[in-house]
């Protein structure tokens, strides 16, 4: 039986209404939100969710400034201008609508609908309006699939190969560990609540490890503290590997239950002895039989492997090979030990039966997001129409000279679904407003806390906006869709996922999602696996050596491939372009979201890029200085942070700043590549050579000034 349309269904006028955070963050906070005559006046975090535990990032909690602020898109309007110059008009949502159909039914009537191309990104993780709503309507047109890649595709499916799924310890059981390794992660910036469970280890007596070639905060705490030339992770995990078979090191009786390959291990890590891997990573060999035997000696233990090593064009390869560290000293036995990796992924549910694929009058066929601008600039792809949702390609999307090349075509008509004029809507020949979650339902998953999460409305839509599932049912009506699946409410769908048929969702009901707003799902971390003694893979055994890895052209057994551009694959270039750029986050914005909002109040409040005081000397940079980064693909002027926190030979710019926030408009995606990665198609935009240079011009502005 359907919902009925309760009272509770609907933004209170006065009251406290349970939300989420719908970000593209581990966290995904449960709030509350409180409403005075019909507006937000404050969001909290909810004090009785156990992870969330009261307190939210500051960012977030700044939520109703930014709803109401005066640059908050309200109405729909349309192109005036040149594309990218931001002029626009305002125009009714009837017109709108009706331009944007009768564009896309001549495009079908004279192509066909694969001319057609939807781009959406992480803006919400709400799966009714951040995945549902878009993919039915599109599959239901037949339009190209987008393939979503960029953020962890490569490090899943290679961790996938190791353990036959993507779930890994429970990262807020760790208090019980004698070591806990950050590894190419900042959890500090990205993963919050993290530091509760991580202080609480500490507290009990861990000792703590982090590998990173920036200085992360709390790195100066961190009993070892190492910093890995960029993309040289799986070096680093074969050389442990090396030491712990080759001195008996490792848990016999758990690889020999729960393992499969050990003696093909033994041979590849033969060649990566702590000599050889020094010259590869950079890290002494002293150092690297310090981790090994720490490693092998303190169980059990935890390793949180962040998104950024796998971001390299060897990250699949990378994360293949770190998984199979824990089952070498039996670490997957125990609750809260093992490997953590945060992906999408982790919680089971497969919503896919909600999506329309039964809808599509053609064959599905997808594309790569990363590969966005090479699609709009194919002239045998023939993509007539992009329309953007829930993502700002514009500016987080690599090697932006090409993509933004594309953007420009006047023979593309591009539509962008937004809350602000992004630098992508600024590209847009209609620009419709697009609500906040606080201005509709929704349901949440978390890939790092085991929570369902509803989302209740706590305000009326501001101004004119709409919601992804209430625009896209709009424009099916438009489009002559009758499928009765375009005549559903939030709820419908909301109601329609919790009555699928997964373990997941066992015990998970809507009455507590109502009362609470979360609900604990029916999940535990892969120590469970190791309690039923069966891994989902096809030996039912944990692979060292992957036969399933070899039957789709791979290596079956975890190795060590120089990145794409490196000193090992390309010395050329690496003559040219010496320096690795890491683009990292940043604890003032999420991906590309909050940071036109940011207060320039200090200097880690604005675009910066740091640099090694060896790296800087040499070519006359002072703290402060204007510089120019740059390679064959682009450019990008910033000023310089000379700091000893940055490896030497890399530098790295925190943050994905809008275009107005630097001096000449281009952010660093300029230099960024857009070849895809080693497994998975995931991106490589760590694998990034560059070199810098003073700048001398002196016809930039010196503070970046709003797009207005």
């Amino acid at each position: 039986m359907k919902l009925q349309k309760l009272d509770y269904f609907k933004p209170p006028a006065y009251g406290v209404v349970h939300s989420v955070c719908p970000h593209d963050c581990p966290d995904s906070c449960s709030l509350l939100s409180r409403v005075e005559d019909g507006k937000l006046i404050k969001v909290d975090g909810n004090p009785e969710h156990p992870v969330t535990q009261g307190f939210i990032c500051r960012k977030f909690a700044a939520s109703p400034t930014r709803i109401y602020g005066s640059d908050r898109l309200q109405y729909p309007m349309k192109r005036i201008g040149l594309k990218g110059e931001g002029e626009f008009e305002q125009i009714s949502w009837d017109e709108a609508i009706e331009t944007i159909t009768q564009h896309w039914q001549t495009i079908i009537d004279e192509d066909s609908p694969a001319s057609i191309l939807p781009f959406f990104g992480s803006g919400t993780e709400g799966l009714v309006n951040g995945r549902i709503a878009g993919k039915r309507f599109f599959n239901r047109m037949g339009s190209l699939q987008l393939d979503r890649t960029i953020c962890t595709k490569a490090g899943r499916t290679g961790f996938r190969y190791t353990m036959g799924t993507s779930m890994g310890a429970d990262p807020r059981a760790i208090s019980d560990n004698k070591l806990i390794i950050a590894w190419g992660t900042n959890a500090t910036s990205t993963n919050i609540h993290h530091q509760i469970f991580l202080k609480e280890a500490l507290k009990q007596g861990a000792k703590y490890v982090v590998i990173n070639p920036v200085k992360i905060k709390g790195a100066e705490s961190a009993d070892v503290f190492l910093q890995p030339r960029p993309g040289s992770d799986a070096a680093l995990a074969l050389a442990m590997m090396h030491i712990i078979i080759m001195e008996g090191l490792y848990d016999k009786e758990f690889v020999k239950l729960h393992t499969l390959g050990l003696d093909d291990l033994k041979l590849r890590v033969n060649k990566y002895t702590p000599e050889y891997v020094e010259t590869l990573t950079d890290i002494p060999t002293e150092d690297i039989r310090k981790l090994a035997h720490m490693y092998a000696d303190l169980k059990p233990s935890f390793i949180y492997v962040g998104p950024g090593c796998q971001r390299h064009s060897n990250g699949g390869m990378t994360l293949r090979t770190i998984a199979c560290l824990p089952a070498l000293v039996g670490a997957w036995a125990h609750k809260g030990s093992g490997l953590y990796f945060p992906t999408s992924t982790i919680f089971p549910v497969d919503v896919s039966s909600l999506e329309g694929n039964e809808l599509r009058p053609n064959p599905p066929v997808k594309y790569n997001m990363i590969n966005l601008g090479r699609l709009l600039n194919d002239e045998k792809a023939r993509i007539r129409s992009l329309y953007v949702f829930n993502g700002n390609p514009a500016a987080v999307m690599f090697n932006q000279n090409n993509l933004r090349k594309g953007l420009q075509r006047d023979n593309l008509f591009t539509v962008v679904h937004e809350q602000y004029l992004t630098d992508t809507a600024r590209y847009a020949d209609i620009v419709l407003p697009a609500t906040t979650q606080f201005e509709y339902a929704d349901l949440f998953f978390s890939y790092y806390h085991f929570s369902v999460q509803l989302n209740c409305p706590a305000i009326e839509p501001h101004g004119q906006c709409r919601s992804n599932l209430d625009t896209f049912n709009l424009l099916a009506d438009a489009m002559g869709f009758r499928d009765e699946c375009f005549q559903q409410s939030s709820w419908d769908i909301i109601q329609d996922i919790l009555e699928l048929d997964h373990p997941a969702l066992a015990g998970v009901t809507f009455d507590e999602l109502i009362e609470q707003g979360w609900c604990e799902a029916n999940l535990e971390g892969a120590h469970s696996l190791v309690e039923k003694s069966y891994f989902p893979t096809p030996s039912g055994r944990i692979e060292f050596y992957s036969k399933c890895m070899q039957e789709d052209g791979f290596d079956p057994l975890p190795d060590y491939i120089p990145p794409k551009e490196s000193k090992e694959a390309t010395p050329d270039l690496f003559d040219k372009y010496p320096l690795f750029f890491l683009t990292a986050s940043d604890q003032s914005s999420l991906n590309s979201n909050y940071a036109q909002h940011v207060k320039r109040n200090s200097r880690c409040n604005k675009p910066r890029l740091i640099i090694h005081p060896a790296d800087a000397a040499p070519r006359a940079i002072t703290d402060g200085a204007l510089v120019r980064i740059f390679n064959d693909r682009g450019d990008c002027h910033i000023q310089a942070e000379v700091s000893e926190t940055v490896k030497q030979g890399v530098v790295a710019s925190s943050g994905l700043w809008w275009g107005f926030q630097y001096p000449d408009g281009r952010n660093p995606n300029h230099t960024t590549p857009d070849f895809t990665g080693d497994i998975g198609g995931g991106s490589a935009f760590n694998t990034n050579l560059v070199d810098i240079e003073l700048c001398l011009e002196t016809n930039f502005k010196s503070e970046p000034v709003s797009y207005g």
